[in-house]
């Protein structure tokens, strides 16, 4: 892998984008804190051997694996903080394994942690030790040490923050992908938690283009208003046409050299500040909605790792980026809008904006033709508070029509540590998106089922594809495993790195 063969980047709204990983070195001559980790097949009453010469007998007694999984031991000349993953449970290893801890999952958030402790410490020195570990443990752990190294306001302060100084013993391979794929992530958290004062439509499409601009192989398209209406894009205009800020559509088009496949098509809803539009949210529900751009965020995340890492085939990004707002010139419950596709669509519930905008940019994906013809047409969004209703923060929704996408997506959510939970497209609730007006109801009548009925109608705009929808929430509302900090969790980056992977039609 070469980190730096995609052109240098050197700032993402305010963010310098300065890797610790890339910082970091191979030795250090001394330490203030050393982290040592102990791979999960080593037997719990060994892990004291790796640390026995460098703390005092009576810490022997601190360390029971049997409670815990990571401790912070007084050493002779420097505090130990020593780590080891517990067994899955067989609570966890209900549902078929789909929602246990992976070893790449656990060594992240271990030493995430650790990093957190370390950084308490006042560590200026930090020496990372791996022991009996496979590739997976310490890529995880590798990335779970730049994740935890991210810090908002750090990372947009005037002075550059004062990391400690980072010692690694560990494959170049490794540490390469990891930070392409730590980055990746990082770079979906630094733009879910921009104020939408700064990123909003244009500045949005404006940092996605220079972020890739000096990438190989890859060319962006922005469609502004002028070039949306000349599209028909309905659905879109609709949305944003109650906002000062004007909507954009971007196209992503990456052709590595030597690649011949049919491309994916990934489709990221980007409302950049959504306050409900005349279907007004209640202050509590508006808070947090500079977030709904979190499917954009994942989407420009991991295409940012595939770009920096070593893997890479055909992939279309489409970006529908939009302001939800209220003004005179806002769209109503009960307006009927035509897409793309020419589907005339009645609007039920102006707060049921991203299910729009998404549809219209799967048109266009599912326009293209040729040799730039999708394989398949995944989405990923913020879309329905139904879904974390169902299946909690910490675990995203998916809906598939194909099976062998859906047994690809699960299997790789639980092997990254990036929860994802196969939801059913039950064709039953299909006719609650009928209307006498229009050819479909874009947000069914009735309470329930919410998340459902909304992947029902983004499936009408992928007929004849194999399609994926993931429903995340893209937040997390503390402290969670290796991020530190409420705030933009990059969920969906991790997964769709391995889903990437690993796809082949």
């Amino acid at each position: 892998m070469n980190q730096n063969k995609s052109g240098p980047v050197t700032s993402l709204v305010g963010w310098n984008m300065k890797s610790w990983l890339a910082q970091a070195v191979s030795a250090l001559d001394e330490s203030d804190v050393e982290l040592v980790y102990c791979g999960g097949e080593v037997p719990k009453d060994r892990c004291l051997s790796f640390v026995k010469d460098t703390i005092p007998a009576w810490q022997n007694r601190v360390a029971n694996f049997d409670e815990g999984e990571l401790f912070v031991l007084s050493g002779q000349q420097r505090p130990v903080i020593l780590m080891r993953p517990k067994s899955p449970t067989e609570a966890q290893k209900r549902d078929g394994g789909l929602l246990a801890p992976s070893a790449y999952g656990q060594a992240r958030d271990l030493v995430g942690r650790a990093v957190s402790e370390a950084r308490k410490l006042k560590a200026q020195k930090i020496n990372v030790r791996f022991e009996s570990c496979q590739d997976r443990e310490i890529l995880g752990a590798l990335v779970g040490l730049e994740l935890a190294a991210y810090s908002y306001k750090q990372a947009v302060a005037a002075q550059p923050a004062a990391l400690p100084v980072l010692g690694l013993a560990v494959k170049a391979e490794l540490k390469e992908e990891a930070q392409a794929l730590a980055m990746g992530t990082n770079v979906a958290r630094h733009l879910v938690n921009s104020p939408p004062n700064l990123l909003n439509p244009e500045t949005f499409a404006g940092a996605i283009r220079d972020l890739f601009s000096e990438t190989p192989g890859m060319s962006v398209d922005i469609w502004d208003e002028a070039r949306l209406q000349k599209e028909n894009m309905g659905l879109l205009l609709g949305v944003g046409q109650g906002s000062e800020q004007k909507p954009r559509l971007v196209h992503l088009r990456y052709r590595p050299d030597g690649k011949t496949e049919a491309p994916l098509a990934l489709v990221g809803k980007g409302i950049t500040f959504d306050c409900g539009g005349l279907d007004l949210k209640d202050p509590a529900g508006m808070r947090l909605m500079k977030k709904d751009m979190g499917g954009a965020a994942a989407a420009v995340g991991a295409l940012y790792w595939m770009t920096r890492s070593g893997f890479a085939r055909p992939l279309d990004v489409y970006i529908p980026l939009a302001e939800n707002a209220v003004s005179g010139r806002s769209y109503r419950p009960g307006d009927i809008l035509r897409a793309r596709n020419g589907m005339t669509v009645e609007i039920h519930n102006t707060d049921a904006e991203g299910r729009l905008i998404l549809a219209d940019a799967m048109a266009v994906a599912a326009s293209q033709s040729g040799a730039d013809k999708p394989a398949a047409i995944m989405v990923v969004a913020t879309l329905t508070g139904a879904i974390k209703i169902g299946l909690g923060s910490d675990v995203a929704g998916f809906f598939s029509t194909d099976e062998a996408l859906a047994q690809v997506i699960s299997q790789r959510a639980q092997e990254w540590g990036d929860l994802m939970w196969r939801m059913p497209l039950f064709d039953g609730y299909r006719p609650r998106l009928e209307t006498n007006v229009a050819d479909i109801n874009h947000c069914a009548t009735g309470s329930y089922g919410g998340a459902i009925t909304a992947a029902l109608f983004l499936a009408e705009f992928a007929k004849g594809y194999p399609f994926s929808h993931m429903d995340i929430y893209a937040w997390t509302d503390g402290e969670r495993g290796a991020l530190r900090e409420a705030g933009g969790s990059g969920q969906a980056v991790q997964c769709l790195a391995g889903v990437l992977q690993s796809f082949g039609l």
